[in-house]
């Protein structure tokens, strides 16, 4: 095999060092340079760069394969014989054309690449502008992106939009308009640093990269550029003002978006700032003529009107001929209710054929007022039967013109199908859920075109934070934009319609599974990131349930029913999500309902299957028993033990839990009570339900139960869960505050689950703080666990706080937790949670 300097002679001695262009090649497996002609050398300031890779001589700071070379293609897909892609270059941030081939020398595979510098010659001809075309550049685009990631900087794109374009090219012409192109684009690119883009994407619309700029200093400088452009007629370039609008969006080095999504983004603000010029021009324009006009006689296309308007809305527009008894009435309403065609002779006559027998007196009689000259309008509403059959209301207001004459001339109105009204939700546009209703069933009755119906239910993750974070009529706004988009992903077989609160409804007709999958996926895509509207940001993914029939159910009750479960396991397993009915979904939702009307039988009878257990507490250094956990313990006749984890949050949904907690509560502090003969400093631990708090009575029924049970509040802890805890709610902490301020003492349970800060844990009025199980596991081999304990303990101490630690299992794991200065243990290591009978045998005999 020959070596390098072999190779190299031999190139040297053609013609590849009297290119203009750069030359190189490189081991393909190796990316070590075996050439580069004396151009490329001249062009990076290189000497003998042979034997070096090249992405460390020819780009900054790489120390592999550069991410956005697109040679690695032409190894993976062998059918590739070349490839040809644009570079900006990293070190000197110029624009390069890339002719890569893969060829073999002697057994061993090499790239050679001709390299162009084309930054100075990319002007587009076709919009006669200096911008880059971006179809044609998209990865410079992409590859600037690249290396802000690499450098940890922002990159801020800016698109920009020529405001009236249309307007300048019909009063001065195309050429002008051209001139004009030109002349931004010119100007806006000598207005860039040296590694920065500019781009043409369409006939009046541009887009610039700026690199290193974060959202603020990108719009202070496109601000400037619209300050200082010297375009005005004042200073005799142009015969015209103009203006441009623009739209910002900063990519973060941590994103992970695509160059349609960041464009998209964008091309939403861009948009934003030209609607918001448009409505700016309009009132300006108003405010300068207010109270005088020029027109004289107002000119429209008359032949159309009655197109326009009929198209315009979803009521029916009638016109009449009162002399030749002719109407006109839209496509529309031909359709609902057979009409011979839009035009109908004796329509009177014919629409009684169609009218209720109990409303055709009062119709007619209207009707030939009318006709008769001695009404000028009316206002009537009767039942009329459509195509289907259905009995319709409709609601007709008319107004009667005379000829000069005085006769009746034209009669024209508006017919409203009241049904119709009913059936649409007012914020939305969207069709209700009564329509809703009435399509699947009428759906389901038509089995020979309608072979399979899906439904699938929409509901907004966590819209109230909306709500709450602005106000409600910001929250009917993004309704509408969700509602909107949803609209715009719909495949062609569906339906989409508003049901209740911030649920929607959809109904695939005769749907296939992918494309069910492919509808919610893109649904994902369109949600899975922050929005923006009116300047405000947001964030709201959906979660969805689907139900098919007739696999899952043969009628509209069920399919909803079914559809609605479904969606309670997306919410339920983490939300943002499609869930597809199963019938292991119908089980545990059968098994939820039927464990909630036992839950609801037991505490009506005195609480029967109920009991409490506790688990000892002891001190972490000699194991002497300090208290103990009461925990809540259930058993139904038909399943058996029920564990907390599946029948404590039923009983939250029930509302049975202030009746239940407040049960649990008495049956402990009476077990403590008589404990306290034994040991008068045991302390037992209650568990203490959120809603207990901001809707019971917890307050006036402890004081009553420590009263009645001449039971110090010294005896009693009560335990709340750190992400209550860490809500800023007035009324929570206000109940907190009021236990406190009795001698009830106060622990904090879970600790490091939640999303409460360190610094809150100071502020937290707790006397006591339980660190979560969680950390216990692998604590002997896990250094974090065990360093986290440590600091976590440390830091309670500070801020005079006791530590207890849940969860230690075995003789391991205590000697590993016990000399990190923990005042007291909790775990099967000292004893599982047992019955008060063998706690007292265990502990008091």
């Amino acid at each position: 095999m020959k070596s390098e300097k072999d190779m190299s002679s031999e190139f040297h001695s053609v013609v590849l060092n009297q290119l203009d262009t750069g030359v190189f090649i490189t081991e393909a497996d190796t990316d070590r340079i075996v050439y580069m002609n004396e151009t490329m050398k001249q062009r990076f300031q290189l000497v003998d760069p042979e034997g070096k890779p090249c992405y460390k001589v020819l780009q900054k700071d790489m120390n592999e394969r550069c991410a956005f070379c697109n040679r690695r293609e032409l190894l993976t897909n062998r059918q590739m014989k070349d490839c040809v892609w644009n570079e900006v270059n990293t070190i000197n941030h110029r624009l390069y054309k890339n002719y890569d081939q893969l060829f073999e020398w002697q057994g061993k595979q090499y790239f050679i690449e001709n390299s162009i510098d084309i930054t100075d010659l990319m002007s587009i001809n076709e919009t006669n502008s200096a911008a880059f075309n971006l179809n044609a550049n998209d990865g410079s685009f992409m590859q600037l992106i690249r290396l802000g990631k690499n450098e940890n900087k922002s990159v801020t794109v800016v698109m920009c939009d020529i405001n009236d374009m249309k307007l300048i090219n019909e009063q001065y012409g195309w050429s002008a308009g051209d001139r004009l192109l030109s002349a931004f684009a010119d100007y806006f690119r000598r207005q860039l640093h040296e590694q920065e883009l500019f781009f043409s994407l369409k006939s009046d619309q541009f887009m610039a990269v700026f690199y290193g700029e974060n959202y603020q200093s990108a719009e202070k400088r496109v601000q400037q550029i619209q300050k200082t452009m010297a375009f005005d007629k004042d200073n005799g370039q142009l015969p015209y003002e103009f203006t441009f609008s623009f739209g910002l969006y900063e990519v973060y080095p941590s994103d992970h978006y695509s160059a349609e999504d960041i464009i998209a983004r964008a091309d939403e603000r861009l948009y934003q700032q030209q609607r918001a010029y448009h409505i700016m021009k309009s009132k300006n324009q108003y405010l300068k003529h207010a109270g005088a006009t020029t027109v004289v006689d107002f000119e429209y296309d008359k032949e159309h009107l009655y197109e326009a308007l009929a198209a315009s809305s979803d009521d029916y527009l009638f016109v009449g001929n009162m002399k030749t008894g002719v109407f006109r009435y839209p496509e529309t309403m031909v359709q609902e209710f057979g009409l011979p065609g839009q035009i109908v002779e004796n329509a009177a006559a014919f629409w009684s054929e169609l009218i209720y027998p109990e409303d055709i007196e009062d119709f007619l009689a209207s009707n030939q007022e009318i006709a008769d000259g001695r009404a000028e309008s009316h206002n009537i509403e009767y039942r009329a039967k459509n195509v289907r059959g259905e009995w319709i209301w409709l609601r007709c207001r008319g107004n009667m013109i005379r000829d000069e004459q005085g006769s009746p001339n034209l009669f024209a109105g508006i017919i409203s199908n009241l049904g119709k009204q009913r059936q649409i939700d007012p914020m939305t546009g969207l069709d209700n859920k009564f329509a809703f209703e009435d399509l699947v069933k009428k759906s389901l009755m038509n089995k020979d075109q309608v072979k399979q119906l899906g439904i699938m239910v929409l509901n907004i993750d966590s819209f109230k934070n909306i709500n709450d974070l602005y106000n409600r009529s910001f929250g009917d706004e993004i309704l509408r934009l969700t509602a909107s988009k949803l609209n715009s992903l719909l495949p062609e077989q569906a339906k989409l319609y508003r049901l209740d609160g911030d649920e929607f409804g959809v109904v695939l007709f005769n749907p296939r599974l992918n494309e069910v999958l492919s509808f919610y996926q893109q649904i994902q895509t369109v949600f899975n990131r922050q929005q923006e509207y009116d300047g405000r940001k947001y964030y709201c993914t959906l979660s969805a349930g689907y139900a098919l029939y007739p696999q899952d159910a043969e009628n509209y009750q069920n399919l909803l029913k079914y559809a609605n479960y479904s969606l309670e396991h997306s919410k339920h397993i983490g939300k943002n999500r499609l869930t597809l009915f199963s019938s292991d979904i119908l089980k545990q939702k059968e098994r939820k309902l039927e464990l909630m009307e036992m839950l609801r039988e037991s505490v009506d009878r005195g609480f029967v299957g109920f009991s409490v257990a506790y688990q000892p507490q002891v001190n972490s250094k000699d194991q002497k028993l300090h208290g103990a956990e009461a925990l809540a313990r259930w058993s139904c006749p038909k399943y058996g033990n029920i564990s907390p984890v599946e029948f404590i949050p039923l009983l939250e949904q029930s509302g049975l839990i202030v009746q239940f907690g407040n049960w649990i509560a008495y049956q402990a502090a009476q077990q403590c009570k008589k404990w306290c003969a034994y040991q008068p400093d045991f302390k037992v631990s209650i568990n203490l339900s959120y809603r207990q708090l901001i809707e019971g009575d917890i307050l006036p029924f402890m004081k009553e139960t420590l009263k009645k049970l001449k039971l110090s509040p010294d005896n009693v802890i009560m335990e709340l869960t750190e992400t209550y805890l860490a809500q800023e709610d007035g009324s929570i902490q206000e109940a907190i505050s009021e236990l406190k301020r009795i001698g009830i003492q106060l622990a904090m349970d879970d600790f490091g689950t939640g999303y409460s800060s360190l610094f809150s844990l100071k502020n937290m009025p707790v006397n006591v703080v339980k660190i979560d199980r969680g950390f216990v596991k692998e604590i002997t081999t896990d250094m974090f666990n065990a360093t986290f304990i440590r600091t976590i303990t440390q830091l309670c101490h500070e801020v005079g706080k006791t530590v207890c630690l849940e969860g230690v299992e075995s003789a391991e794991e205590y000697n590993v937790v016990k000399y990190s200065g923990i005042e007291l243990i909790q775990g099967y290591y000292f004893g599982k949670p047992m019955s008060a009978a063998d706690f007292e045998e265990k502990y008091f005999k």
